[in-house]
């Protein structure tokens, strides 16, 4: 170690805790000593307190260090420690190199305190703020963040506070500061009535995020062109505002607006009107690169499921293959979502497949609840036919671990599936099935489509076995297997099984364990060349997966 340099020293520090760091090096020699004081060096500090001790113990390092060396305060707490560590830590000017802040669960009072010190900060530039506590005035928290005459970069969160936001409107003649904040995350309710009054203080705002929790708010009216007018990046999140003061806003902001985020909490199936969002971005952004939508309802009430009139077919159409947006579709025990975002590579494209990208068969359903109990069962099949009533699905992915058995009944209701995701499997146990579930079981081979196939865990070698018969038209298979697994004789295994098989269409196989290096590749190689099983194939590895595509 003490041949490194010292700007590789600089580059691992850059990723350590600066506490840590000072207690680990500082005693070492004259050498450490010297990096540890240099001005080269700024330390992030990361405060996690959980208990009294983890406190005392991180605080006993932190007077030690140079002011002028911090770079970075990351504080937070079950209990309010962040209060007590402030109380003997002042914030004064000689922090001048520090330009991130992070508090959370701080209270009131010792919020309003730290701010009127931050503004002795001359280089911070972001403050990330979470508070819950009740006492909280909203108001007087963002008069004194706009006096911080350097800061860009605002995040700041609060389940509650005192009163509505009575922030007053920037005005000149009550001598209230320009803003220079840039990105603004507002993680509380706010009204259009207040965020309006917000960003009249932030005349470089360009970058947008917020919440919104009111039905009716006709105080939409009340923002102007101009306000938004910077902006070139918006995120906003709303929860039961109604349709069309929704698309008023919508049709306030700026044609300049590069990048659109919308997530909803809401049944109202105007929200699923995709021609009118192709009509809304032609007419009103032309500029938009990248569109995130997020669509949530909750599971409560059958009748809420039907969407007559909503067909998410109506996403695939040339406008928006050209912008390379896919639909996904997840279930959870609460709730359905509805996502359309920018198209990313997913696990069964990470090897050449002889075929063409099909954006028009992209969509995807993931099913994140599979409840234990066949009487609750049915009702996950019954949303998964509401689902089909307004979408194609073509690619299914199960996170938890099921009975197998139940991929029957989904490939009736799927019918268009070509590609099947699943965290792991329970088997059955065959001696124990009646002539009609081993029925069921010849059904799903016969008649399902599914060309790729990925068992995120594997418990034995007798799932991977199950799923070759299961799907006889396997072109693509991917297994995740644990550290501790015998690899050749997996291989070995796996290649018998496909090799005897007269019809079998495997071309691509992968295995991710965390053990793959290249030296797992060479044995898998020499155990192919001595056996004899394959003739013309190719092996690769990235990261953990290792890749083999017989030619």
């Amino acid at each position: 170690m003490e041949y490194l340099s010292n700007e590789i020293y600089y580059e691992i520090f850059d990723y350590l805790d600066g506490c840590d760091i000072y207690q680990s090096f500082s005693n070492l020699n004259h050498r450490f000593q010297q990096l540890l004081n240099s001005s080269s060096l700024l330390y992030k500090l990361k405060f996690h307190f959980k208990t009294y001790d983890l406190f005392i113990n991180k605080y006993q390092y932190i007077k030690y260090l140079n002011r002028n060396q911090i770079l970075s305060l990351n504080l937070s707490s079950k209990i309010h420690y962040i209060d007590q560590f402030f109380s003997s830590f002042n914030i004064n000017s000689l922090f001048y190199q520090l330009r991130s802040i992070s508090l959370e669960k701080v209270k009131s009072e010792t919020l309003v305190t730290l701010l009127k010190d931050f503004i002795h900060l001359p280089c911070l530039t972001s403050l990330n703020i979470q508070s819950y506590d009740e006492l909280l005035d909203l108001s007087q928290i963002y008069l004194l963040i706009f006096s911080l005459s350097k800061l860009k970069y605002l995040t700041i969160s609060s389940n509650g506070f005192k009163d509505s936001l009575e922030l007053p409107a920037y005005s000149t003649e009550n001598h209230h500061e320009m803003s220079s904040i840039e990105h603004l995350n507002i993680d509380h309710h706010v009204t259009f009535k207040e965020l309006s009054t917000i960003i009249s203080y932030l005349p470089k705002l360009y970058d947008l995020e917020f919440v919104h929790e009111i039905e009716d708010d006709s105080t939409v009216e009340l923002i102007t062109y101009d306000e938004l007018s910077k902006l070139t990046k918006i995120s906003m999140t709303i929860s039961d505002l109604n349709f069309n003061q929704m698309y008023i806003f919508l049709t306030k902001l700026p044609s300049t607006l590069n990048i659109f985020k919308f997530i909803l909490w809401k049944i109202d199936i105007d929200y699923l009107d995709f021609e009118m969002w192709q009509n809304l971005i032609e007419e009103y952004f032309p500029q938009l690169d990248k569109f995130y939508f997020n669509y949530n309802a909750g599971c409560s009430d059958e009748d809420e499921w039907i969407f007559n009139g909503c067909m998410l077919n109506e996403f695939i159409s040339p406008f928006w293959i050209n912008r390379r947006l896919s639909v996904e579709i997840s279930r959870d025990q609460n709730f359905i979502s509805i996502k359309m975002k920018s198209y990313k590579k997913r696990w069964y494209e990470l090897l050449a497949i002889n075929e063409k990208f099909n954006m028009n068969s992209s969509t995807l359903l993931s099913i994140q609840y599979i409840p234990d109990e066949d009487k609750y069962l049915k009702f996950v099949f019954e949303e998964i036919e509401w689902i089909t009533d307004f979408a194609t699905i073509h690619h299914l992915e199960i996170t938890k671990p099921f009975f197998i058995g139940i991929l029957n009944k989904i490939f009736d209701i799927l019918p268009y599936l070509d590609s099947l995701k699943i965290s792991s499997i329970i088997l059955p146990t065959v001696t124990l099935l009646d002539d009609d579930e081993l029925d069921q079981f010849e059904n799903i081979a016969i008649y399902n489509s599914i060309t790729k196939v990925y068992l995120e865990k594997m418990n034995t070698f007798d799932d991977v076995h199950f799923l070759l018969d299961l799907f006889p038209r396997l072109n693509y298979l991917q297994i995740g297997c644990q550290s501790d697994i015998d690899i050749q004789l997996f291989f070995q295994v796996i290649f018998m099984k496909i090799i005897n098989k007269d019809d079998y269409n495997i071309r691509s196989l992968a295995i991710t364990i965390p053990t793959a290096d290249d030296q797992m590749v060479n044995e898998i190689q020499d155990l192919i060349q001595i056996k004899n099983l394959l003739i013309n194939y190719k092996i690769t590895r990235t990261n953990d997966t290792i890749f083999l595509q017989i030619e």
